[in-house]
């Protein structure tokens, strides 16, 4: 990784609630949101993002090193708290890419400005119903979850490793107990989505792509559909070998699409 790939970290005091945030690069801002089960870590495919655009990681208030807003009982609520996060960061106009929880938020957060957003990348994300029951990750015991999460048998190995490691740091087991608790404050119920969500989507006008990873045991693939029902204009990369996180699984692949189409520039 390069120094410009490098993040670099501050805290912003925002209406009275600590921001952290991580970013790196220069150039046409990138915002990353981050999903639920996300404890802060910087991935290498936003490092290869940063080259060629200034990527922004924000913890969402009350997940990671970023303060309780107890304002916020709901996503819609989080995403009416990002403006002023990124009032206070300098963005005006930005590309915006949410994974899971994240990849609603930001749905949410296009609703609500789409003068400032100039492309959408969902990445499996929540938000939409699903048409028969999927896994709850609220009660789902942790070696089974993880299964569902992962895509080939490296991409669990990785995953495995990941999570032992987290055990063993008292810190991180904390710190994925309180991202537990606000995920399902903020999406347990309904599970992980707004029934109102997809006929207020209908209007959006935002170039979006929806990624979604093959192998996703948690949201699988073919609620990629209920998007692009939703969304008509929105094109669909599905990654082959790839879980429910395919920023993390096939890095490569992600940076690749993603770049792809960030080039073809804002609307207009």
């Amino acid at each position: 990784m390069t120094v410009e790939q490098q993040p670099r970290t501050t805290t912003l005091d925002v209406d009275g609630v600590g921001v952290h945030v991580l970013s790196a690069g220069h150039g046409p801002p990138l915002v990353y949101l981050h999903g639920a089960g996300d404890l802060g870590g910087w991935l290498p495919a936003l490092g290869a993002l940063a080259t060629g655009h200034r990527v922004l990681r924000p913890d969402h208030p009350g997940f990671n090193r970023s303060g309780d807003d107890p304002t916020v009982t709901s996503v819609g609520d989080l995403a009416r708290r990002y403006p002023a996060i990124l009032d206070a960061l300098g963005v005006d106009h930005f590309s915006l890419v949410g994974t899971s929880l994240g990849g609603w938020l930001a749905a949410e957060l296009a609703l609500l400005a789409p003068e400032r957003v100039e492309h959408l990348v969902l990445v499996d994300p929540a938000g939409l119903p699903a048409d028969r029951p999927i896994p709850d990750m609220f009660r789902t015991p942790p070696g089974e979850l993880l299964a569902l999460l992962c895509g080939d048998a490296d991409s669990l190995a990785a995953g495995r490793a990941r999570a032992a490691a987290v055990q063993a740091d008292p810190a991180l087991v904390e710190r994925r107990t309180r991202n537990t608790a606000t995920a399902a404050r903020l999406a347990g119920e309904p599970y992980m989505h707004d029934p109102g969500l997809g006929p207020r989507l209908s209007g959006l006008r935002v170039p979006t792509l929806v990624v979604w990873g093959a192998l996703d045991g948690l949201f699988p693939v073919d609620l990629a559909q209920q998007w692009l029902r939703a969304l008509p204009s929105a094109r669909l990369h599905v990654v082959e070998g790839a879980g429910h996180l395919p920023p993390a699984d096939r890095p490569e692949e992600f940076v690749r699409v993603v770049r792809d189409f960030l080039a073809a520039g804002p609307p207009g």
